[in-house]
C-alpha cells in the first residue's frame, strides 16, 4: 500500500497543506480572527509538531498511536521549545522571549523545517471503516460533546437548575455503551477510539466550565504561576516553588494562552480538558494490545466512568498533562512497532515531558520501571525496561529537581520520605494516618447512609471485588508463566502500591488515595471486566455463553456504576450529591466555597481590594478566600491575615475583614482546614454597619476602628 493510499494526500501535498496552515495561523493571528486564531491555532499547537516528528522518526502507527503520539511530541516540543527560547532569548536580546512575536517566529519555523527536513516518508492510517460510517459515528460522538456543552452553558445559568441537557447526555452515553456489547453492525469496534473521546469531553467539559471562573484547589496555585510567567513573558528558573518549577503550568500554558489568544482563565478550562480527554484514547490502545478491542472499549469506560478522572484530575493542570506522558511512556515501553533509535527518542522526550509536568507521577514512574527492571535482572530474562531506561530517566528527573526552583521539588520529595519513615513505627496501628480515602475505599469509614448512597458505596465495592477477582484468576490460571507477562508485571506492581498505602502509613496521604487508585486504573480496569465475566461464568456454572458474559458485566456493573459515579442516579432521586453540573443548585454556599467554587459577587469584592484600596494594610478572610486573592492577584503578603478569636490574635488597627457569601448569611468563618466554624462575633463582637467599606450582597469589606 503506497502512502497516498494510507493517507489520501502525497508528501508534496502534505507539505503544502502544512505550509498554508502555518500562512493561514499567522493571518488569524495578526487580524486576530476571533474562533479562527483559537480552533486552528489549537489544532496547529496540539497536532502538527507531533505528525512532523513522527515523520521523522519514521514510526509506522495505528491511527489511535499516531493522535495520542503526535499530541504527546507536540506537547513535549512546545515546552522543550519554550524553554530554550526562554533561556537562549535574554542572551540575543530578546527580553520578553515567551511574548507573541518570538513564539509565532521560532514556533513556525521549527515546524516547517521539520515538515520539509523530510519529504520523502509519511505514513499515517486512516480509519479501516467507511466513509459514511464515518460520517455516523462522528456525528453521534460529536452529538454528545454538543449537547454537554450546552448542558453545561444551561447549568451556568441561574437558578443553576436546568440540568436536564447533562441529564439526558448522560442517559445518552449509557444507551449507546449499551448498543455498543449488543450490535457490531450499529457500533463498529473500529469506531472504539473517537466514542471514548466523546465520551471523556462530555464528561470533562461540564465540570471544567462550570462557572465563569476556574475552581478547586491547587488549580489555583497553577493559576498564579502561569500568570507570572505569561505577565514577564519569562520564566524565571530562580524562583522556588514546586508549581512553579512544572513546565506544565507555566511555559506551556503562556505559549497556548498567546498564540491562541485566550485568557488564562480558559485555556486551563478549555484547552487543557481537551488535551486531557486523548489520555483515553493511550489506554485504550494499551488494553487493546493485551485484551482485544471489546474488553479494552468498556475497560475504558469504566476508567472514565471514575468520579476521579472527571471531577478531581480536571482541576489539577500539571496532572492533566502529566498523566498524558505517563501512558505514552508505557505505550513506547510495551510498543512493538517502536524500535531502535525511534523507541529511545520517544522515551527520552515523554522522560522529560513527565518529569517537567508533575513530580509525583515521575517519582511513581520511577518507582515502576525499578521494580519491573528488578523483576527482568532477578528473572534473567530480557524486558522491555532497561537498566539504561532507568538511568535515563532518573538523571532528567533528578537533574530537573534539584537545579529548577530551588530545589523545592525535590526537597519536598525529602520531607515526604522523612515524615513517613519517622512516623513509620507510631502510626502503623492508627487507621488515621492512611486518610479518609483508603478507609472509605476500604469499607472502613461509612459514607452517606441514604439508600441510594449505600447501593453506589456496595457498587463501588463490587468494582474493586471484580479487579481483586480478575487479577486473582488470571494469576491462578497462569500461575506458571504470569510474570513472564510484562502487562501482567505492572499489573501486579500497581496492585503492590495500592496495598502500599493501605499498609504503609502517610503513603496515602502523600499524593492523595483517590488519585493513587486512578492511576493504577491504568493497568488495573481490565480486570473488572475480567473478573466480572470469571464470577458470572462461575455462578452459571458454565452454561451462559462466552459472547452473553460480557453483556450481562455490562448492564450489570459498568453502566449502573457511570450512573452512580456520574452522580445520574442522585440527581433524579434528589439525594446528597457533589456534581456541580447536575446538582449545584441544591448545595450550600459553604459546600460551594469549600469546592473552591468562586462567586461573581466575591470575586467583585476581592478586585474592590486590588483597584481602590492602598494595600498597605493587612487584609483578613476566611482561610477558603485566600484561592480567590491568589486569582484576582492580591499580593499574598499582604492577604496573609489569619483569623482567628479575638482574645487570641486581635485584628490590627485599620486592618481589613473580607466576609464572603456564607460568611454573611450563616454567620460564621472558617479559621483553617478541618477546623469547626467560629461566628463571626468571636473574631470581632465589634462589627456594624459604621466601619463597612464595600458591599455587594453577597461579599463586605469591614475596616477595623
Amino acid at each position: 500500500m503506497n502512502e497516498s493510499d494510507l493517507t489520501g494526500l502525497r508528501p508534496a501535498q502534505l507539505s503544502v497543506t502544512v505550509l498554508v496552515a502555518t500562512v493561514a495561523l499567522w493571518f488569524s493571528v495578526i487580524f486576530n480572527l476571533v474562533v479562527v486564531r483559537e480552533v486552528l491555532g489549537f489544532v496547529y499547537l496540539t497536532f502538527l509538531p507531533g505528525f512532523a516528528l513522527l515523520r521523522l522518526l519514521r514510526l509506522k502507527l495505528e491511527v489511535v498511536e499516531s493522535i495520542v503520539f503526535a499530541v504527546g511530541l507536540s506537547i513535549a516540543f512546545l515546552m522543550v521549545v519554550g524553554l530554550l527560547l526562554n533561556l537562549l532569548g535574554p542572551l540575543i536580546g530578546i527580553s520578553g522571549p515567551l511574548a507573541l512575536t518570538p513564539l509565532m517566529v521560532v514556533v513556525t519555523a521549527i515546524v516547517l523545517l521539520l515538515w520539509f527536513v523530510r519529504r520523502d516518508y509519511y505514513d499515517i492510517r486512516v480509519f479501516s471503516f467507511g466513509f459514511k460510517k464515518l460520517i455516523a459515528i462522528g456525528a453521534v460522538a460529536s452529538g454528545i460533546i454538543i449537547c454537554s456543552v450546552i448542558g453545561a452553558i444551561l447549568v451556568n445559568a441561574p437558578p443553576h437548575s436546568n440540568n436536564l441537557i447533562l441529564l439526558f447526555t448522560l442517559a445518552l452515553i449509557s444507551i449507546l455503551v449499551g448498543i455498543s456489547v449488543f450490535s457490531k453492525r450499529l457500533v463498529p469496534p473500529e469506531s472504539y477510539p473517537l466514542i471514548l473521546f466523546a465520551i471523556a469531553t462530555a464528561l470533562l467539559l461540564p465540570v471544567s466550565l462550570f462557572s465563569e471562573y476556574i475552581h478547586g484547589g491547587d488549580i489555583f496555585s497553577e493559576y498564579v504561576a502561569f500568570k507570572l510567567t505569561l505577565s514577564s513573558s519569562f520564566w524565571n528558573p530562580a524562583i522556588s516553588g514546586r508549581v512553579y518549577a512544572m513546565l506544565s503550568v507555566t511555559i506551556l500554558p503562556t505559549i497556548y494562552s498567546n498564540i491562541l489568544g485566550l485568557e488564562p482563565t480558559w485555556i486551563l478550562k478549555i484547552v487543557y480538558p481537551l488535551i486531557f480527554a486523548i489520555v483515553p484514547l493511550g489506554v485504550f490502545q494499551l488494553f487493546k494490545s493485551k485484551f482485544g478491542k471489546e474488553t479494552a472499549f468498556f475497560s475504558v469506560v469504566f476508567f472514565v466512568s471514575n468520579l476521579v478522572f472527571f471531577s478531581e484530575i480536571v482541576t489539577l493542570a500539571r496532572q492533566m498533562i502529566g498523566e498524558l506522558f505517563f501512558i505514552l511512556l508505557f505505550l513506547t515501553i510495551f510498543s512493538k512497532n517502536i524500535k531502535g533509535y525511534a523507541k529511545w527518542s520517544c522515551f527520552c522526550i515523554f522522560s522529560f515531558g513527565l518529569a517537567v509536568s508533575h513530580y509525583a507521577l515521575s517519582y511513581i514512574f520511577l518507582i515502576f520501571i525499578i521494580a519491573f527492571w528488578l523483576f527482568s535482572f532477578f528473572s534473567k530474562r530480557k524486558m522491555s525496561v532497561s537498566v539504561g531506561m532507568v538511568f535515563t530517566f532518573a538523571a532528567i528527573t533528578f537533574a530537573w529537581y534539584i537545579y529548577s526552583s530551588a530545589s523545592s521539588t525535590f526537597n519536598d520529595l525529602l520531607n515526604m520520605i522523612n515524615n513517613i519513615t519517622s512516623n513509620f513505627t507510631s502510626d502503623f496501628l492508627n487507621l488515621q494516618s492512611r486518610g479518609s480515602s483508603v478507609l472509605q475505599g476500604t469499607g472502613l469509614e461509612s459514607g452517606v447512609g441514604t439508600f441510594w448512597h449505600i447501593w453506589g458505596t456496595y457498587l463501588y465495592y463490587a468494582t474493586e471485588i471484580l479487579i481483586v477477582v480478575g487479577f486473582l484468576g488470571l494469576l491462578l490460571r497462569q500461575r506458571r508463566s504470569f510474570f513472564k507477562d510484562e502487562y501482567y508485571i505492572m499489573t501486579f506492581l500497581n496492585m503492590a502500591l495500592l496495598v502500599a498505602c493501605i499498609v504503609v502509613p502517610n503513603l496515602a496521604t502523600s499524593f492523595n488515595m483517590t488519585r493513587f487508585y486512578q492511576l493504577s486504573l491504568f493497568f488495573l480496569a481490565p480486570f473488572c471486566v475480567i473478573g466480572g465475566r470469571d464470577i458470572v461464568r462461575f455462578l452459571s456454572r458454565k452454561r451462559i455463553k462466552e459472547k452473553y458474559l460480557l453483556a450481562i458485566v455490562v448492564l450489570a456493573v459498568i453502566i449502573p456504576f457511570f450512573l452512580f459515579q456520574t452522580d445520574f442516579v442522585y440527581e433524579v432521586a434528589k439525594e446528597q450529591s457533589i456534581s456541580l453540573p447536575l446538582s449545584s443548585y441544591r448545595l450550600s454556599s459553604y459546600q460551594l466555597t469549600y469546592d473552591g467554587v468562586l462567586k461573581p459577587t466575591e470575586v467583585s469584592g476581592a478586585r474592590w481590594l486590588l483597584q481602590f484600596n492602598s494595600l498597605n494594610e493587612t487584609i483578613y478572610s476566611d482561610w477558603q478566600f485566600g484561592i480567590m486573592f491568589d486569582y484576582v492577584g492580591i499580593p499574598e503578603i499582604i492577604a496573609g491575615g489569619t483569623i482567628a478569636p479575638s482574645s487570641e490574635v486581635p485584628m490590627g488597627k485599620g486592618s481589613l475583614l473580607y466576609l464572603g457569601e456564607y460568611n454573611i448569611i450563616d454567620g460564621v468563618v472558617s479559621i483553617s482546614y478541618g477546623s469547626a466554624p467560629l461566628n463571626i462575633t468571636q473574631i470581632d463582637p465589634n462589627l456594624n454597619g459604621t466601619n463597612l467599606v464595600y458591599s455587594s450582597g453577597s461579599s463586605e469589606i469591614y475596616q477595623i476602628p
